[in-house]
């Protein structure tokens, strides 16, 4: 229980920054480069959901294991 405290909370850590740090050049490809805030805001959401799902996934593979 505790290590899906942990999780989360680094899982929110590393969107909370993903979403203020800048975008650099050289790092970003060109589409994330030309993409509007709303648009940027919008993939790093589906980002956080799609790791969201992993981490749960992961969870309840670890809940049935230990049944």
């Amino acid at each position: 229980m505790k290590q899906r405290h942990i999780q989360s909370f680094l899982m929110v850590s590393a969107a909370f920054f993903a979403m203020n740090a800048p975008i650099r050049g050289g790092n970003a490809s060109p589409s994330q480069i030309n993409a509007s805030p709303a648009q940027q805001v919008a993939q790093l959401r589906v980002q956080v959901a799609d790791a969201r799902s992993i981490r749960q996934d992961a969870s309840q593979a670890d809940d049935e294991a230990e049944d």
